[in-house]
């Protein structure tokens, strides 16, 4: 009961109901006491006129009929007037209408207890017919609300302001629509993203498979060809398919992440532990270039609240991007920071640095800036690497100078993780 009178549409049709009532039980009382003091005053002039004709006549039994008339009848008494009034027809079994002292209110009583009957039923009506209509528009809204839903159209907002049961249902409306309208562009942006994704992925094997298609044909073509000139072939085939598995397997990896099919693990590791990663798995270039990586900062004491094999991931990619534009025998170095903000990672190249015009894009999909260094990049990897900062709630910035070096920043605010 309790939960009903949450509802503003209950309470207020109970407050109604109870002020009708109120005003049906204040008008029937006053006319029920005009009634009565008309029954009243109805036996007051029939006992004064019986009193009249009687004792005119006879007043010597004025002291035997006053105390009748002022203090009431006795059963005895009662009982011989019954059997005298009996002869005339006049008993308790005789209608309402044929009693002398009622005949003039009777029809009168009738007639107001009608009016009043109507009276109330009146204001009853109305007043159900209002609160009907008034939760019938309620009820229009929502319909039409989501009537304009499947049509696709998301604009119409209920609100959400009311009270009681009306207002918890325009609030899960309005939150149904929202979830299915971003489902369906969560769905349009995933026909999107695979459109684009294969796209991509056609483009950038072109390349390579024609490559070994041509190898493949000069190898078969040319039965005498010589030893040397086919080891180089196979090799050519060898990095044209590392370089597809590569591009596949990153690509895959980019899928999973923008459609969210990966979960990241929470936990507090040392910044170390995915640099450590990350440097063991590029010393191999590393050393054939002949370079240095230099660790600077609190490298022991430094945490983050990530996913270390992800994270490690990101950093391979930005290594091996200062790598690969850094000449033989230059400098990389990683310095840590940490706050009780944010924990921070630089990591800084000597290499030939990006132009200006290239900076805006290097972390989309497939961008190659205008470097003179001829890499094997498809332009996949910092891309990537962006992906898997900002999918942990950290954040990824680069600064670079023509022939100064390049310069990534990776920052993970401890308040927002």
């Amino acid at each position: 009961m309790y939960e009903l009178f949450k509802n503003p549409e209950f309470r207020s049709t109970i407050t109604m109901l109870l002020l009708c009532q109120i005003i049906f039980a204040i008008i029937l009382f006053s006319f029920t006491m005009v009634w009565l003091n008309r029954i009243n005053e109805a036996i007051v002039e029939q006992n004064a006129a019986l009193t009249g004709q009687i004792l005119s006549k006879y007043p010597q039994f004025e002291d035997e009929i006053m105390p009748v008339i002022l203090k009431g009848p006795n059963n005895t008494e009662i009982s011989k007037g019954q059997e005298i009034l009996k002869r005339y027809g006049y008993n308790k079994n005789m209608g309402i209408g044929n009693q002398p002292l009622l005949k003039g209110i009777y029809l009168n009583i009738q007639i107001k207890v009608l009016l009043i009957a109507i009276i109330y039923f009146i204001p009853i009506f109305f007043l159900i017919s209002r609160e009907h209509k008034h939760l019938y528009s309620k009820i229009q809204n929502i319909s039409h609300a989501a009537e304009q839903v499947v049509k696709g159209d998301f604009s119409l907002i209920l609100p959400e302001d009311e009270q009681g049961e009306i207002g918890i249902l325009n609030h899960q409306f309005n939150q149904m629509a929202n979830r299915i309208k971003l489902g369906i562009e969560q769905l349009s942006n995933e026909k999107i993203f695979l459109k684009n994704i294969i796209s991509d992925i056609s483009h950038q094997l072109k390349t390579p498979l024609s490559s070994l298609i041509m190898f493949n044909e000069l190898m078969l073509e040319d039965r005498d060809m010589d030893d040397d000139v086919g080891e180089v072939f196979l090799k050519k085939s060898k990095t044209q398919l590392e370089r597809m598995e590569w591009l596949t397997i990153s690509l895959l990896k980019m899928a999973r992440l923008e459609a969210g099919a990966i979960q990241f693990k929470r936990e507090y590791i040392y910044l170390m532990e995915p640099l450590d990663i990350a440097i063991t798995t590029l010393n191999p270039k590393v050393e054939s270039k002949h370079q240095l990586i230099t660790l600077d900062g609190e490298i022991k004491k430094a945490q983050f609240f990530g996913d270390r094999d992800w994270t490690a991931e990101a950093i391979i990619n930005i290594l091996k991007n200062c790598i690969e534009h850094t000449e033989y025998g230059g400098n990389i170095l990683i310095s840590i920071e940490e706050t009780p903000i944010f924990s921070r990672i630089i990591i800084k190249d000597s290499g030939e640095g990006i132009d200006r015009k290239d900076l805006p894009h290097i972390f989309e999909r497939f961008y190659k800036g205008t470097s003179t260094v001829k890499t094997e990049s498809v332009g996949i990897g910092l891309a990537l690497s962006k992906l898997i900062i900002e999918s942990q709630g950290g954040t990824i910035s680069v600064k670079s100078k023509k022939h100064e070096g390049t310069k990534f920043t990776i920052t993970f605010l401890k308040g927002i993780i």
